[in-house]
């Protein structure tokens, strides 16, 4: 989908990640003097990459809502390190609906790819870096929800401040 642009505002840049809901793309919007932001997409893996593993209309309706209700959840929350909710999607790709949820971008990389790049972290990264989740988990919690999915994947190490940031609200109970 590189270069596409959505709905005359979002220009796909690339695709970035790929998850149970669909993929990640990094956008860039037209109308915000091109602010890198980042679309995901709603499609289902099973659906979408085993033709004869299709989910039945009942299980389809029931991800899209989960999707739905993860822009929602984004939507509730304003914290510093937690992507900020732009707006959830709704447009037409090759004459097929499709469902975007727009958040902000943040430039940094994963505790994932600096466990690649490093071999370990220090014990005293790993304390810091637990040290500014909790406030952040605390946050959530008192919003009376669990976040379900933190591991080095969803925490990204934002370069602006060198602070971790919370990300994939897709499986928030």
């Amino acid at each position: 989908r590189d270069g596409v642009i959505l709905n005359n505002r979002y220009r796909i840049v690339r695709q970035i990640g790929r998850g149970g809901f669909g993929r990640a793309y990094l956008a860039e919007d037209t109308q915000r003097y091109r602010e890198l932001c980042v679309l995901k997409e709603f499609v289902p893996q099973v659906a979408s990459e085993n033709p004869t593993n299709t989910l039945s209309d009942r299980e389809l309706h029931q991800a899209e809502d989960l999707f739905e209700r993860e822009a929602g959840i984004l939507y509730k929350l304003n914290h510093s390190q937690v992507p900020r909710f732009e707006t959830l999607l709704k447009t037409r790709i090759d004459g097929r609906r499709s469902l975007f949820l727009v958040q902000e971008y943040i430039e940094g990389k994963s505790y994932w790819e600096l466990l690649k790049r490093q071999g370990k972290l220090s014990e005293a990264e790993v304390i810091q870096m637990i040290k500014e989740v909790l406030p952040v988990l605390d946050y959530i919690h008192d919003a009376e929800l669990i976040h379900r999915d933190i591991s080095p994947d969803n925490l990204i190490l934002r370069d602006l401040d060198q602070r971790p940031v919370l990300i994939d609200f897709g499986c928030v109970k």
